[in-house]
């Protein structure tokens, strides 16, 4: 919401005063003050997070639909676009964070409100003001969510550049446009259809919401977001800032003069040189024990406010696979592990460890979210941001399947017609399997923070039904997996919408609006840089720093082959050698009822925490081969969920969330002027590269450098494969 002394001098009759309290609005009551959330007989959330960061505060009379919404947003979302899909190449997985957007597009809404005059302009035969009063909480939410939507990396840019990278085949602009669009609609009109049951209960939280709507209320000043005073006596948005700012200086150090701080790999310094050493203790390639990273990209904001039980069991399944399972394989040679050269790669290689040729295959041609479930549809009281919801017209779910069968009709088309192999009967199987799985994991999203993907099962279902296809089965795995994916992101936005009291026709636009202009962004990025680095991405010419790596492109393109060029009937064959995969299904079944029987005999522990599906889901989190931040990640959950939030819950609720997202946002800000500047990004001329020395040391890979010690930039591995031991 806006500022009320600015509200109050701008009065105007397309700006409305601002009005605080639900209860004015349901009740019809007539106050002198405003109602706040300290007055003990407000209604308000059953989940404690939601009531320390969620108002209970609305005024339905604020426009959202702007014409400041249509300018900012579209000019952010093709910034963000670009920037998400120039990291999908890269070793480092950086963001375009969404607390940036919200920082500028805020200054930029105020400027515009200043600036703008008030003349209305005829779009489509409607009319809209450029200048409808000052720039409001609302608008600014909706422009954020706009931004959100489109500004990611789309995931039908996998097959496109996969099919490009290593096949030379690159489908046209019109198909390109028509899959990536497709597969991100047809999760958005799944997430329309299932708003009864993801959004409206209080128990479908949403935990990343909550960051943002402090960080809404914190710009906008409103309710007791204004009174409230940080360390010093500071503002929230002078801390912010002067975090921010802090941030931004030293992620330099980390992201450009000393990657060393990335992959402080300190365990593996005791003997660099020895295999055995490197595979356990590098965070490339390796196990990583023990790393370190002070990179805070490689931790991320939500470390510190995601439910601890949650966290711990995703770093409990990587710790489990990456830092006992794994090293075991490797020190016995299971599967001939060490023939390979590494531990971890998103590379595919033959038997004898030569690299896999596509060529001699192909043919032409849980009880905790249970209870929490069960109790959220079962309720027959609504939740109080959900009454508030209702001032405003919901959109109808007719609107919602008729868009969902029109984008299932060109996804169609788009397969039919755009060398995917996929027949339009797959395509109708790819998406009843994400229909089918989508509202349970979707739970567990909501309830958790965490939830599980449908990559592996589509690709083994594509891989039985079509073998021989690889394109057919990333195709199918696409739109399988990405509508269950992309319905729990845009989910994830509407229930922000709800926190925020957007209209849910509003909603509806944005929504749409992002997608759309990411989709484009996303695509035009793509050929530029597969056009500037194809030898960098397919392996042919390394990249001597190790970030055009495209491992994310090359573990989508390896799952391919090994589900659709060669099948999981071939590949996974009882009389194989990875036979044993089909038994991680037998431990996924018994598992929970394992659990849920532990919990029965011995009720005096809380087994409901212990979440099989995340574990598992942690067990899976590098395929790329980059073991960065496990450590660190484990320490900061620790001491901001555990230690802080049980014994020092004031701090915690002035602090986290204020602060989350000024780490992002500095760590974001670093990211972008590396990209456009340091990077070469606008040019190359500007491309600055740091001298050799400890903290970015040359290593084999670099042309320049043949005689160079080490294997990776971590200081670790022997180059030219001079091992002093360990090695077979």
């Amino acid at each position: 919401m806006a500022d009320r002394a600015s509200v109050k001098e701008g009065h105007n009759e397309d700006f409305p005063p601002e009005k605080t309290s639900f209860d004015f609005y349901e009740k019809g009551a007539k106050t002198d003050g405003d109602i706040t959330l300290e007055e003990e007989d407000q209604e308000n959330s059953p989940i404690e997070a939601v009531r320390l960061a969620i108002p209970i505060t609305d005024d339905p009379t604020l426009p959202v639909v702007t014409f400041r919404f249509w300018i900012i947003s579209f000019l952010f979302t093709a910034l963000g676009a670009t920037i998400q899909q120039y990291y999908f190449f890269r070793s480092t997985s950086g963001s375009f964070s969404i607390f940036f957007v919200n920082l500028v597009s805020y200054s930029m809404g105020k400027a515009m409100a200043r600036i703008l005059p008030g003349n209305k302009i005829s779009v489509f035969g409607q009319e809209l003001s450029l200048n409808p009063g000052p720039f409001n909480i609302k608008e600014h939410a909706l422009i954020g969510i706009a931004v959100s939507t489109g500004a990611g990396a789309a995931y039908a840019i996998d097959i496109l550049s996969a099919t490009d990278i290593f096949l030379n085949f690159r489908i046209n602009a019109l198909g390109s446009l028509l899959l990536i669009i497709t597969t991100q609609c047809c999760g958005y009109g799944m997430a329309g259809m299932l708003r009864r049951y993801l959004i409206y209960p209080a128990e479908m939280v949403w935990w990343g919401n909550l960051v943002q709507v402090v960080f809404y209320n914190t710009m906008h000043k409103t309710d007791d977001f204004k009174r409230v005073k940080l360390v010093r006596g500071w503002s929230r948005m002078k801390f912010f800032w002067v975090v921010v700012a802090v941030t931004f200086v030293y992620q330099f150090i980390p992201q450009w003069l000393a990657p060393i701080l990335i992959y402080f790999d300190w365990l593996c310094w005791i003997n660099p040189f020895n295999m055995n050493f490197w595979a356990m203790f590098s965070s490339i390639s390796g196990s990583g024990i023990m790393s370190l990273s002070f990179d805070w990209t490689s931790i991320g904001g939500p470390t510190m406010y995601l439910p601890l039980a949650a966290q711990l069991c995703s770093l409990g399944g990587i710790i489990l696979n990456y830092w006992i399972i794994l090293p075991i394989l490797w020190m016995n040679n299971t599967l001939g592990i060490k023939t390979m050269g590494r531990p971890l790669t998103s590379r595919l290689f033959f038997e004898n460890g030569t690299r896999f040729n596509i060529e001699t295959v192909l043919n032409d041609d849980y009880t905790d979210i249970w209870r929490n479930w069960k109790r959220a549809v079962g309720s027959k009281e609504d939740d109080i941001h959900t009454k508030m919801m209702k001032v405003y017209p919901e959109v109808p779910q007719l609107w919602y399947a008729i868009f969902y069968v029109i984008m299932a009709i060109l996804a169609c088309i788009t397969c039919e017609f755009y060398g995917t192999q996929l027949p339009w009967w797959g395509l109708l199987l790819s998406l009843f399997v994400g229909w089918f799985l989508t509202l349970p994991i979707g739970v567990m999203n909501a309830i958790t923070g965490y939830g599980p993907g449908l990559n592996v099962i589509t690709e083994l279902i594509c891989g039985y039904v079509l073998p021989g296809k690889p394109i057919a089965n990333m195709t199918f795995k696409c739109y399988g997996y990405m509508a269950m994916y992309q319905c729990n992101l845009l989910m994830s936005d509407l229930k922000l919408g709800h926190y925020m009291k957007i209209p849910p026709r509003s909603m509806f636009v944005g929504q749409f609006w992002g997608t759309i202009i990411g989709s484009v962004f996303n695509y035009l990025t793509m050929i530029l840089i597969i056009d500037s680095q194809r030898d960098a991405l397919n392996g042919e010419k390394p990249d001597p720093n190790g970030l055009w790596t495209g491992q994310r492109v090359q573990t989508f393109w390896g799952s391919g082959l090994i589900y659709g060029a060669l099948g999981p009937a071939r590949m996974f064959a009882l009389d194989g050698k990875y036979w044993f995969v089909y038994i991680g299904f037998l431990i996924g079944f018994i598992g929970p009822i394992l659990v849920w029987a532990l919990s029965k005999k011995f009720p005096q522990y809380t087994w409901s925490k212990f979440n099989i599906a995340i574990i598992a889901g942690g067990m899976g989190a590098f395929p790329n081969g980059y073991s960065v931040g496990v450590l660190p990640s484990l320490i900061i959950c620790v001491i901001f969920q555990y230690y802080i939030f049980s014994y020092h819950k004031g701090w915690w609720k002035k602090y986290v969330f204020i602060l989350s997202a000024a780490l992002d946002t500095g760590a974001a800000f670093t990211g972008l002027v590396i990209f456009l500047f340091l990077g070469g990004g606008i040019s190359s001329k500007l491309a600055v590269n740091v001298p050799s020395w400890w903290g970015n040391f040359y290593t084999e890979e670099d042309p320049r450098f043949p005689n160079a010690p080490y294997l990776s930039v971590d200081r670790c591995g022997a180059a030219n494969n001079q091992w002093t031991a360990g090695s077979l």
